[in-house]
């Protein structure tokens, strides 16, 4: 293909027309041109810029004399030359030149640029032999130049500058092709000077159609490419995933919060459909019957807006009063209307079941059935002056016409799992005697409305819960309360005088609350009250000393309160105490001498206090029926453990000496009391410090501390 290519260059310099050279116009010793006729003045010559020649020894040439400094012209854009007129060798040596160059170009890189330099410059040498006598000259010098640093073993063209000290600056280094040197060598289309070195020619320049072209691209453009696509992929891949969650998640959440309670939205007014024929106990939905409405507007002055609200307590019971209600009425129907006595009671109980999560009670016997509220578990029964055969737990009532048996009763025992506050509406049971709810979760406080309503209410039991808050004054002077379990919840506040008020009390258990505040004075002059019990409260202040002989106290317990007094001496008077419980406060004082009388006295507790002075060392009622004394941990209680009194007792249990300055010793009588096989006369607990009081079977300390142990 490439000879085809030559042939047609040739053919074509051979038919273009020949063209005559331009002498060059001869300059004189002075520089001026010869034959400038007309006068018109000499054109100076126009020389190409040349690279240092090389003197013999290796260094750079002197620049040339005809150029003078004066001549010299900034840089412009650089023109293409006329070529000059040539021979038909000439002109077959520049076609084939051209394609050469270009092939060289794009095939064999810098091997080939390296050649074409070479010629060019030995042609420029030959060019100034034609018109200048210095050309042959240098000419010579250079192909000897040359000559000197060619090595022909492998082909290879150096080319080496030496700087003015003597040594390389640098070198550049070509490697030309044998195979296409001797290829071109063999096209006599370049003439080739006797070193080898490629005479000098111009290529013609060769349109190249770039459609078909591909860009040879870098490993680090590949691998780019290769990264912009992975993201492109994985951007896609993430939106698909996110279109997909959304359309699974969207309908799940829109199903799953049609049932949700929108805790704001009211009935509608006015209703639009009938009740449904086939009611169910836990009714659902919008209720929109007139029934309904008629429901809701009655209980308004009971239950206020609650009602409305759906999910509550009240809103689920009117529901179940409208068509839930399945007990027989005197129409023939099943339940009760507005216009039916008993209809307000009912709807307390069914909202009781519903405050308190019914559902999950323990026991649940009749509650929301057919039968009358005076059978459902927990009212029914018989109470003190409550319930009688027939009826449950209710009073009878129906006396006179429209009348009907109300409750009196509600006792839902222990650990049945309530859950709840109490309702308000419950204060509209005035016939309420019982209430048990103990051990289980009433949370929130006690509702006013209960102290108002329940006058007649001689027991309530809410003991073991989690309430809050204090005790409403509306419960003051009720007449017939006479016991009242408050124990183990989180009541606060200042304590509630309102018990002061209640002349019948005969049992008060406030232990395990939070109580702040003083006793007030009235409390020893309860003579009802048999049974005080406020351990673990934060209650301080004194001691009330109000008791006398009329009192009926027999458990007298304020331990580990802050009371910071001396014990009561009136207290003494006090006939029928039995158990007196003071430890763990700050009193201070003796025993008094009154306590010596207290011939049933068979629990004195007065540890961890202050204490100070001895036991009483005669023998007094007081030891008679004493089963438990504990006097440890005060330091001020001191003098000798009177043993023989101790040993006349046959029921003592518990005797607790240690951390104080008592002395003595314990006998082996009383430690014979140990014995396991003992059962109500055996002594469980003695406790001494050793040291002060001799004793081989107790359990003695040191410095506060358990030093030993018996057996």
């Amino acid at each position: 293909m490439a000879d085809d290519e030559d042939e047609e260059l040739r053919r074509q310099t051979e038919d273009k027309p020949k063209k005559k050279k331009k002498k060059k116009p001869k300059t004189d010793d002075s520089g001026a041109a010869e034959g400038g006729g007309d006068g018109e003045a000499p054109r100076k010559k126009k020389k190409k810029k040349k690279k240092p020649a090389l003197d013999e020894e290796g260094g750079a040439a002197a620049a040339d004399d005809d150029v003078d400094d004066g001549d010299k012209k900034p840089a412009a854009k650089k023109k293409k030359k006329k070529k000059k007129p040539v021979d038909q060798s000439d002109g077959q040596i520049e076609a084939h030149s051209d394609q050469v160059q270009q092939e060289q170009d794009n095939y064999y890189g810098g091997a080939a640029v390296a050649a074409v330099a070479a010629a060019s410059t030995a042609g420029a040498y030959q060019q100034d032999s034609n018109g200048d006598d210095m050309g042959a000259e240098r000419k010579k010098k250079e192909d000897e130049y040359n000559a000197s640093y060619y090595d022909g073993n492998d082909g290879d063209v150096e080319m080496a500058m030496k700087n003015n000290g003597g040594g390389y600056d640098e070198a550049y280094c070509f490697e030309a092709d044998t195979e296409i040197m001797a290829e071109i060598q063999q096209d006599n289309t370049v003439q080739v000077d006797e070193s080898g070195g490629i005479q000098a020619f111009v290529a013609e320049t060769i349109e190249i159609d770039g459609d078909d072209v591909g860009i040879i691209k870098s490993d680090a453009e590949i691998e780019a490419e290769e990264k912009r696509k992975y993201v492109k992929y994985f951007g896609a891949a993430v939106c698909c995933l996110v279109v997909v969650v959304v359309a699974v998640a969207v309908p799940l959440t829109l199903k799953f919060t049609k049932n949700v309670v929108n805790k704001t939205r009211y009935v509608s007014d006015p209703p639009t459909e009938p009740p449904s024929q086939m009611p169910s106990i836990m009714p659902s939905g919008q209720p929109t019957s007139t029934k309904f409405m008629e429901i809701v507007d009655f209980l308004m002055p009971l239950s206020g807006n609650s009602l409305k609200v759906q999910g509550s307590p009240q809103y689920k019971a009117a529901m179940w009063m409208e068509s839930g209600d399945m007990m027989p009425n005197s129409r023939g129907g099943t339940g009760l209307s507005i216009d039916d006595a008993g209809f307000t009671q009912r709807y307390i109980m069914a909202l009781f079941y519903y405050a308190m999560d019914g559902d999950n009670w323990v026991q649940k016997q009749g509650w929301l059935s057919e039968k009358s509220e005076c059978e459902w578990f927990g009212i029914d029964g018989f109470s003190a002056g409550c319930g009688s055969d027939g009826i449950g737990g209710c009073i009878k009532r129906s006396d006179f016409e429209g009348d009907y048996n109300k409750v009196c009763r509600l006792s839902m025992g222990r650990l049945n799992n309530l859950f709840g506050e109490f309702p308000k509406e419950m204060g509209q049971l005035e016939e309420m005697r019982y209430v048990e709810i103990q051990d289980d979760w009433l949370i929130g406080t006690i509702p006013t409305e209960l102290g108002r309503g329940w006058r007649k209410l001689h027991t309530f039991l809410i003991g073991g819960n989690v309430m809050h808050g204090g005790i409403p004054s509306s419960f003051a002077n009720n007449e017939f309360l006479g016991t009242v379990f408050i124990d183990r919840n989180n009541f606060n506040g200042t304590w509630p005088n309102v018990f002061d008020t209640l002349k019948n009390l005969e049992w008060l258990d406030a232990e395990g609350n939070d109580f702040t505040g003083t006793l007030s004075p009235g409390i020893g002059e309860l003579k009802s009250l048999r049974i005080f019990n406020i351990n673990n409260n934060s209650i301080s202040g004194n001691l009330p000393d109000t008791f006398d002989e009329s009192n009926l106290m027999e458990d007298f317990e304020v331990a580990y309160n802050k009371f910071s007094s001396t014990l009561p001496e009136s207290l003494g008077k006090a006939k029928f105490l039995k158990d007196l419980r003071a430890s763990g406060n700050q009193i201070s004082g003796g025993i008094p001498v009154s306590y010596y009388n207290l011939k049933n006295l068979e629990e004195l507790y007065l540890d961890n206090n202050r204490m100070v002075g001895e036991l009483p060392q005669t023998y007094e009622p007081f030891y008679d029926g004493l089963q438990e004394l504990s006097v440890h941990s005060n330091m001020g209680m001191k003098g000798r453990f009177p043993v023989e009194n101790f040993e006349k007792t046959l029921r003592v249990k518990v005797i607790e000496l240690h951390n104080t300055e008592m002395t003595g010793q314990i006998s082996e009588n009383i430690c014979g009391r140990l014995d396991p096989n003992l059962s109500y006369t055996r002594l469980k607990t003695i406790t001494a410090d050793c040291e002060k009081i001799k004793c081989s079977c107790c359990t003695c300390y040191k410095d506060g501390k358990i030093e030993s142990t018996y057996p």
